[in-house]
């Protein structure tokens, strides 16, 4: 009975033992099982050897990790995606940084990466060339004309004639008659080549023709002090002298002006000579008189009633005037030019002074102006409340659609978002505007990538608006000066470069006599005043339904032709622009919000 009870006693102390191990087991199983584990961070990236500009991607290797936080030193890289891409645009060696945070923590890790510079092959290039005359003669100056592409360098050659240049566009002048081969190689930044010939038929030069001799002059009645302009009206000379006997007027120029001192009659010689040295000879009677009329000032204005913000036009008058001078006391008008133009900003009578001169005096006249208050409110052209979404234009290049997306700032519905979208991807333009509704920052885009800024400047109770260009760090890159009317309207721009120096300036004219920026005539000029481009605007119901543009000399750069619907909304557009490559015609289509 003793050792069956000592059995039994043993049987429950071990059972007792087993149950305090499991429990203490249990216990350190559910301790562990509570306690999150710690993440660790690791990452790889392909391609091992990135370049400039080519996407890397980061490869998330992780543990234990739920949010991560990516980082490069000395870029814009910053992502919470757990497998980003980020392009580097600069060459060099960075360090890249991943920190993933789970329940258990947070852990670092970094890696670096070295970019290396971009593949660049220069493009093959193509040997071109035209020449002028098409058929030179013997003794003629030959111009080349290189019309190659992607060539640095050029060697030309004729071993007959013997003519070799490395110029880009040489000159040549064939002493013989004949075929002559003319070859030019083209040659590229990596040395690699690609050449041309063509065949020159040189003549025998003709007979150079005689001289004949003949001119008129301006004006045909001068004055003493007067100042006469020769026009050259001489047939195949090459070079000219001219002389008066009695006078200090000696001349090799083409068309050369003098001014006679005293009055009298002057026997004008003009010797012309062709290339052989021939020549010819002509003589006429200038007569000059004693006395320069005295000048009498008058002139009247257009509109007869204009408004405060509505554009004068004064059309000079005067007799025997070579000089004026304009001005209105209590406004900023002064002028000297013959015909000049001027806006009124304020309502009242003005008097507007005219004073001309000539060699013998002066003259001035004064005439009042009542200049009446501005027409304000409505929509004068009474259009209905839509907006642009979208546009489409077809060209030869493919098609481009704008979208246009909009906002209300302090009552307006303004334009915010500018979306191009071309074969070559699409180009975003943000807008935005302070609580006043004024137009603050445009932020451009190209892709996903900042391609650059503007931000805008206030003052002169906002009618001076200076725009602020930046590129995608931040430097300046110019900046231009808006200046604006009473009536809101743009009057002119004046374009700078960053080191503030004008580069050009655009004058907006000739507006509608209606409420709203209707100006019939815009001008662009360079930065020395000379004239580059017109533009003559033609409207419709205050729809722009024409637009016609020439350059500084008159010759037509291109058109655009609108038409609108019933509504006098703005339908199709068809630009054309004409260039020595050839007539590109653009052809556009208009969608509304209220369509």
């Amino acid at each position: 009975m003793k050792s069956n009870h000592f059995f039994i006693m043993l049987k429950g102390i071990i059972f007792s033992f087993l149950a305090l191990s499991i429990f203490i087991s249990c216990s350190k199983k559910e301790e562990d099982e509570e306690k999150p584990k710690e993440p660790v961070a690791s990452f790889t990236f392909t391609p091992v050897s990135p370049k400039v500009n080519e996407a890397v991607t980061f490869n998330n290797t992780s543990t234990d990790a739920t949010t991560f936080q990516w980082s490069a030193a000395g870029t814009s890289f910053s992502s919470t995606e757990k497998n980003p891409t980020f392009t580097f645009t600069e060459e060099g060696d960075f360090t890249v940084t991943l920190v993933a945070t789970g329940e258990g923590g947070s852990n670092t890790t970094t890696r670096e990466i070295s970019i290396a510079p971009a593949d660049v092959t220069a493009p093959a290039p193509v040997a071109a060339f035209s020449f002028s005359p098409t058929n030179p003669q013997t003794g003629q100056e030959v111009t080349f004309t290189n019309e190659s592409q992607n060539a640095t360098s050029y060697e030309w050659s004729s071993e007959r004639a013997g003519f070799s240049s490395t110029e880009e566009n040489p000159t040549f002048t064939f002493d013989t008659d004949g075929e002559f081969e003319v070859k030019l190689v083209a040659k590229n930044a990596d040395g690699d080549s690609n050449e041309t010939t063509q065949t020159i038929t040189v003549i025998t030069a003709e007979p150079t023709p005689d001289p004949i001799a003949a001119f008129s002059f301006s004006p045909s009645s001068p004055t003493a002090g007067e100042e006469v302009t020769f026009t050259n009206e001489s047939q195949n000379a090459t070079s000219y002298e001219w002389s008066a006997v009695g006078t200090s007027f000696s001349s090799t120029e083409e068309n050369p002006t003098f001014t006679f001192d005293a009055d009298g009659s002057f026997e004008v010689k003009l010797v012309a000579k062709n290339a052989d040295g021939d020549s010819d000879e002509t003589t006429q009677t200038v007569t000059v008189s004693a006395s320069t009329p005295a000048p009498v000032a008058a002139f009247s204005f257009t509109p007869a009633n204009p408004k405060a913000g509505e554009e004068v036009t004064f059309i000079n008058e005067s007799q025997n005037a070579t000089s004026f001078q304009w001005s209105a006391a209590g406004t900023s008008f002064n002028s000297t030019e013959e015909n000049p133009k001027f806006t009124f900003d304020t309502d009242g009578v003005v008097e507007v002074k005219l004073v001309v001169s000539n060699s013998a005096g002066t003259s001035e006249t004064t005439t009042s102006i009542t200049i009446e208050a501005a027409s304000t409110g409505g929509n004068p052209c009474n259009l209905p409340e839509c907006y642009v979404e979208r546009t489409t234009s077809a060209t030869a290049g493919g098609n481009v659609t704008v979208t246009y997306s909009y906002t209300t700032v302090n009552g307006k519905k303004l334009p915010s978002q500018i979306s191009t979208s071309t074969i070559g991807g699409t180009f975003v333009t943000n807008i935005q505007y302070d609580a006043q509704g004024r137009r603050i920052k445009d932020e451009s885009r190209f892709g996903a990538t900042l391609s650059n800024y503007v931000e805008y400047e206030y003052s002169n109770n906002d009618r001076t608006v200076r725009a602020n260009g930046y590129d995608a760090s931040g430097n300046l890159t110019g900046y231009s000066i808006s200046e604006y009317d009473a009536n809101n309207r743009l009057t002119r721009t004046d374009n700078y470069d960053a080191a503030g120096t004008l580069t050009g300036y655009t004058v907006y004219s000739d507006f509608l006599s209606i409420e709203g920026s209707f100006p019939q005539l815009v001008e662009t000029f360079d930065a020395s005043g000379a004239l580059t481009q017109k533009d003559v605007y033609t409207y419709q119901d205050c729809q722009l339904i024409k637009t016609v543009s020439t350059d500084g000399s008159g010759t037509l750069l291109g058109e655009v032709e609108n038409t609108i619907d019933a509504r006098g909304l703005l339908r199709t557009s068809k630009a054309t622009i004409y260039s020595q490559a050839g007539t590109i015609v653009s052809n556009t289509d208009y969608v509304y919000d209220c369509d």
